[in-house]
Parts: structure tokens; C-alpha cells; sequence
């Protein structure tokens, strides 16, 4: 799948189960129209658009729904938690300030972790 901004994925979701064109869609998320064809072909993308269709096709619409289950694609598509954890440590620090860099771009995503976003 593209690596672009996990958010840009998620404002595509919201245009696509909207009805928007693919074209449309790549305008307004700002990416090239084949970018949102790439995103519509990747299984993991494509569940998460069937899923925000799902929740937006209820009537009456339930906000909350929706805005959850917009949450979790985006989790899963790669933004806030879920995934792994990358931290970068440069080569010859010392010990106690590599386990403090590692702590400190791990933290987060167990935090995340322990509020259910994962």
C-alpha cells in the first residue's frame, strides 16, 4: 500500500463512502487520482471503506458510529497507535540515553494502547 499521510487515507474514506469520484477524491485529499486507486485496490484500505460506507448508510445516521468507526480504520491504516513502533537511535549513544529515547517513542504507543486504540 502507498505510504502517504495515514489522514489523507481517512479523508479519502469520508469522500469514497460520500459518493465522490475517485478523481474527485484525489482532489481533495491532495493526492494523484492513481494514489486513490492504489489505496482502493490494498485489501486492508478497501474493508475499511465497506465498513464507513456501512456506518454512513444507516438511517438516521449515527454520529458516534461513524466517527468510530472511522477511528479504528484509521488505526488500522497506519495513523494514531496500532502498527509497530519506530525509533530511531544514532549510532554511539550512550546506554541510559538510548533506553530514555526508546521509552520515549514507545510510551505513546502503549498509551494508546491502554485507551483502546489498538
Amino acid at each position: 500500500m502507498t505510504r502517504s499521510d495515514p489522514r489523507k487515507r481517512v479523508e479519502a474514506l469520508f469522500s469514497l463512502a460520500a459518493g465522490r469520484s475517485q478523481r474527485v477524491t484525489a482532489a481533495e485529499v491532495g493526492v494523484h487520482p492513481s494514489t486513490v486507486r492504489a489505496w482502493l485496490r490494498d485489501p486492508v484500505f478497501a474493508a475499511e471503506l465497506a465498513r464507513v460506507r456501512e456506518a454512513v448508510a444507516v438511517r438516521p445516521v449515527d454520529a458516534e458510529r461513524v466517527v468510530a468507526v472511522v477511528a479504528e480504520a484509521e488505526v488500522r491504516l497506519g495513523g494514531r497507535g496500532g502498527g509497530p513502533v519506530r525509533v530511531v537511535v544514532p549510532v554511539g549513544v550512550p546506554a541510559v540515553r538510548r533506553r530514555r529515547l526508546v521509552a520515549d517513542g514507545v510510551a505513546p504507543a502503549l498509551e494508546l494502547g491502554v485507551e483502546g486504540r489498538w
